[in-house]
């Protein structure tokens, strides 16, 4: 996985040194401080991560996009806010937030998560099922030879399922490591991506090649083991 980072903020001064020590840690950076200039980066760099300051102008807008699936391949999402609490946190990545850091940007912070993320899709760069592949270094998704935008979660609850092929996922155990925070039962999240999933991916609710829904319990993808 490249490490090209297009880092979005309208601080000048604290995104010169931002972007001075990243270049030093070789890390190809793009810097900017509107949306127009972020999105014609997006465009021609293809970014394996965007750190975006909230506090911009149009960021709401841009993280949607991002996170629609509009700007493939889809980079990895760092937002920095000024976060009061944790449902702070969890509304940013409803959002489609890949990880929230804090305001002001702390390089060593970005770093460590760009380094987190490189190991992370070295460990599996592809996973392949069927007609399916999911190309974790570019967070790229084709199904039969057709390439598939997935939002952020869509694209994380499908990986959590590929990676666990013919083994029952409950419905809590897939919203705890998506999501990241204590799970609602009557939360619908998990439910609503699936859905979402098995129609993008041109599958129907009684295909039991790919997602299966297994009554009173969860998920399963593939065959059972």
């Amino acid at each position: 996985m490249k490490k090209y980072l297009i880092l979005v903020s309208e601080n000048s001064k604290h995104i010169t040194r931002t972007c001075e020590i990243l270049h030093r840690s070789e890390v190809d950076v793009t810097c900017v401080n509107n949306m127009g200039d972020a999105k014609a980066g997006l465009k021609i760099h293809s970014p394996a991560f965007v750190l975006l300051d909230f506090n911009i102008k149009g960021s709401k807008f841009l993280l949607y996009e991002i996170a629609s699936g509009q700007w493939l391949p889809r980079p990895y999402v760092m937002v920095a806010s000024d976060y009061a609490n944790g449902n702070d946190r969890a509304e940013m990545l409803r959002l489609g937030a890949d990880i929230c850091i804090e305001r002001p940007i702390n390089v060593e912070e970005v770093l460590a998560v760009i380094h987190a993320v490189r190991r992370r899709y070295r460990r599996l760069p592809v996973i392949e099922y069927e007609d399916l592949t999911i190309n974790t270094a570019r967070r790229a998704v084709t199904m039969r030879g057709k390439q598939v935008a997935l939002t952020n979660k869509e694209y994380e609850v499908l990986c959590v399922l590929a990676n666990h092929v013919g083994i029952v996922l409950s419905k809590e155990e897939i919203f705890r490591t998506v999501w990241k925070c204590s799970y609602d039962p009557n939360s619908t999240n998990v439910a609503e991506q699936v859905s979402s999933l098995r129609f993008k991916l041109g599958l129907d609710r009684r295909d039991n090649t790919y997602i299966q829904t297994v009554i009173g319990i969860g998920y399963r993808f593939g065959k059972s083991t």
